[in-house]
């Protein structure tokens, strides 16, 4: 299966074998990060944000998702994107599958978000997405991780 990575500290990769989750993303189990319109999706650590020595926040990585439409938050440790097929439930097959063939497009973002975080502005984007980026950046490194609240639940 073809796969991309972004390590935490911004490198992404190119694969093509078989995902080991527990490695790529944590024991603790893998979220999906919805991209919409797309036939991609990302994965992150289910638990990142909640062990940040263990996954440290990926300001590449979420600045990425975040132009490829993911909501907007900082997303911590190792981005796996694979491909995404929703139409597969109805057959009864997995909807993760191989990245979809040319991967350029996840070159170009990513080399676009590495220019806008060093304070350039990309050639094929506006100065105001480089602000924009910057800004988002700055969001991911100091925005405080969000809260869980457990409340018990009493059936009648």
């Amino acid at each position: 299966m073809r796969y991309a990575l972004i390590t935490s500290d911004g490198e992404l990769t190119d694969h093509d074998d078989q995902p080991d989750w527990d490695a790529l993303v944590g024991t603790e189990g893998k979220a999906r990060v919805h991209l919409p319109r797309l036939a991609v999706t990302g994965w992150v650590s289910d638990d990142g944000l909640r062990f940040p020595d263990q996954y440290p926040r990926n300001v590449v990585g979420s600045c990425v998702l975040i132009t490829l439409g993911a909501r907007l938050q900082p997303y911590a440790g190792p981005i796996v994107l694979t491909g995404w097929d929703p139409t597969c439930t109805a057959r009864g097959l997995p909807e993760i599958c191989s990245m979809p063939r040319p991967t350029d497009f996840l070159d170009t973002v990513h080399g676009a978000v590495l220019k806008a975080i060093n304070g350039q502005t990309p050639r094929d984007f506006s100065p105001s997405w480089a602000e924009q980026t910057r800004e988002v950046a700055e969001h991911v490194r100091t925005a405080p991780s969000p809260r869980l609240t457990i409340r018990s639940v009493r059936l009648p």
